[in-house]
């Protein structure tokens, strides 16, 4: 029983490490439901606006904050309805530097642009319809902007604004923008396939850099329009810090020492602590012992083979000696 238990155990939790990853996988490729889109777009002011639907599955959704008048048409489907999400893909803008443009058999023109109350009139099947903005602030319009070919049939089309610098990154022959940067989301990944970025997007002059194209092809780099004077930026402008500098060299020290690693002074010396190498033998044989262990040199080794010869010359003599006494005994 307790052995069928715990193989079931074993089992379930296997089978879990393995579903594991493709539940993730699975919850990462799945599309966005509308509200997530919706609460993503909440959190995102910038895109944010008043949407009406003004036919052919079409969304306006009219601004007017500081960058001025905007109504971006959005393609939503035939079944939208005011609550739904609306944030779906970009067919159309128009703005005050833009005012007129088309899209799905619907002609859009922003009316009163430099007013305090502009509308947007939507012409479709010689049926024009009128939406007024949400009102603004008349005077002077904080916004400018420039097209920048970038290679490969695209251009970049940047804009500065009290928000900061704005590109958006257009294909030959789409209706939609390819990228969208800004301050928030500065550069593509290197999934994209091609480089763009703003450098110092926070900063008093950015930069846009591009390279579309392989090989030798150089990167480009383009200024984004300056803000008209009496503008101001809406947040803090803060310059980068290179980070890509040489690191600075050391210099030496005051207490560094020159001499060469070799050289060895009286101070370098220190007094050996360790255990000590040579076996000294205890006992009677003590003083030789340490005369091996200090004195190794050739000298020492013929002053004992000359004691040793002596010591046999005197056995000798004694031993002669002896014999005859015995003999004249006998």
């Amino acid at each position: 029983m307790r052995s069928a238990l715990r193989t079931s155990i074993v089992t379930a939790a296997l089978a879990g490490a393995l579903l594991a990853p493709a539940a993730t996988a699975l919850a990462a490729t799945a599309p966005q439901s509308a509200t997530t889109v919706t609460a993503a777009v909440s959190a995102n002011d910038r895109y944010a606006g008043e949407p009406v639907y003004v036919g052919n599955g079409m969304v306006a959704v009219l601004r007017n904050e500081a960058e001025g008048p905007e109504a971006w048409i959005r393609y939503v489907g035939d079944q939208w309805k005011p609550g739904d999400n609306y944030m779906v893909h970009v067919v159309a803008l128009v703005s005050r530097q833009q005012t007129s443009a088309e899209a799905h058999g619907a002609s859009f023109e922003l009316t009163k642009a430099q007013t305090a109350s502009p509308v947007l009139v939507v012409t479709t099947k010689g049926v024009a319809k009128s939406y007024p903005l949400p009102k603004g602030k008349t005077g002077q319009v904080c916004s400018a902007e420039k097209t920048q070919s970038i290679g490969a049939g695209m251009n970049a089309k940047l804009s500065m604004s009290p928000d900061g610098p704005r590109a958006e990154i257009w294909a030959a022959g789409e209706d939609t923008a390819f990228r969208i940067l800004d301050r928030g989301f500065p550069a593509l990944p290197e999934s994209a396939g091609i480089l763009a970025r703003i450098v110092n997007p926070s900063g008093a002059a950015p930069v846009f850099e591009y390279k579309t194209q392989g090989g030798d092809t150089t990167l480009g780099r383009t200024s984004f329009p300056a803000l008209p004077k009496g503008c101001k930026p809406n947040y803090k402008v803060t310059e980068e810090q290179a980070t890509d500098k040489p690191a600075p060299k050391p210099q030496p020290t005051a207490t560094a020492s020159t001499k060469p690693a070799s050289a060895k002074t009286a101070a370098d010396v220190k007094p050996q602590t360790g255990a000590q190498t040579v076996v000294v033998p205890q006992g009677g044989v003590a003083a030789g012992a340490e005369i091996a262990a200090e004195d190794t040199d050739n000298s020492i080794t013929l002053a004992a083979g000359g004691g040793l010869i002596a010591i046999l010359a005197v056995l000798g003599a004694a031993w002669t000696a002896r014999n005859r006494t015995a003999r004249n005994r006998g």
